[in-house]
């Protein structure tokens, strides 16, 4: 099969990442050779010259963007400045610690030709997941009931940190989207069915971070409250609405292409 990692931007958000930087930009610069990919570095206000040492390791490669934030804001708001200053066809974010394996990365992307969005998953079938303590799949499983019932999305594992887009899907979806912390996730994925796109998800090879930064407790507590006002917030007049006004282009979803061109 044909490789697909031409003209893929990459957006890895970072937050005291030190430690795993040189065999990050090692395993993008591996599995995405070609001139065409662009990654773009966002440093989200850390404590230990993350940035420094990002822009110091990358010198020299002009696909790589490395930027931070003034101050500590959230993934959220890390990944919305990064998918912002992308133009590939297709955006792939994902994060820092490679915990998901980019080893099938041709057959995740190619999905993208069924669906605008494509998410990793660690809850269906197929998936590989290791050094996750059973409390913490535990909180992980509660999160995503408690999600699935306050949104109304059918999905098993919004959190998982490995997501692709059409590219105008993406750049639209983070431009309309608001939170900047964990909820970002089911934000994304709401204004998304909201505009009619399509979500697939796909299982993944993943593996817990020795060092993350994810307190299981604290976050799932936070994320519960932060769903509470999602649905509303993200109903789908309101966010057709907005996608009108927001002067990006708002892709045609691939259901209602197909459907012409079947009646053609």
């Amino acid at each position: 099969m044909s490789k697909v990692r031409t003209g893929v931007s990459v957006v890895v958000p970072m937050f005291n990442e030190n430690r795993v930087l040189p065999a990050l930009i090692e395993e993008l610069t591996r599995q995405f050779p070609s001139p065409k990919c662009e990654f773009f570095l966002v440093d989200d206000g850390s404590t230990d010259d993350t940035h420094g040492l990002a822009t110091q390791l990358t010198k020299g490669d002009d696909r790589i963007t490395t930027f931070s934030l003034p101050k500590n804001s959230g993934k959220g708001a890390a990944l919305r400045a990064g998918v912002a200053r992308t133009t590939g066809d297709t955006v792939l974010f994902m994060d820092a610690d490679l915990s998901t394996s980019l080893d099938d990365v041709d057959n995740f992307l190619r999905r993208l030709k069924s669906s605008e969005i494509v998410i990793g998953s660690r809850s269906v079938a197929g998936a590989v997941v290791s050094r996750s303590s059973r409390f913490r799949s535990l909180m992980g499983r509660s999160f995503n009931t408690l999600m699935r019932l306050s949104t109304g999305l059918n999905i098993r594992d919004s959190q998982c940190g490995f997501k692709a887009f059409h590219g105008d899907v993406a750049r639209l979806v983070f431009n309309l989207s608001e939170n900047n912390h964990f909820t970002f996730d089911p934000e994304i994925l709401r204004i998304g069915t909201a505009l009619g796109y399509s979500i697939e998800e796909v299982p993944v090879t993943w593996a817990a971070g020795e060092h993350s930064s994810v307190r299981p407790v604290r976050d799932s507590i936070r994320c519960a409250f932060e769903l509470i006002p999602l649905r509303f917030r993200t109903r789908q007049k309101r966010i057709q609405d907005l996608a009108a006004r927001s002067k990006l282009p708002v892709p045609t979803p691939l259901t209602q292409k197909n459907e012409h061109e079947s009646l053609g």
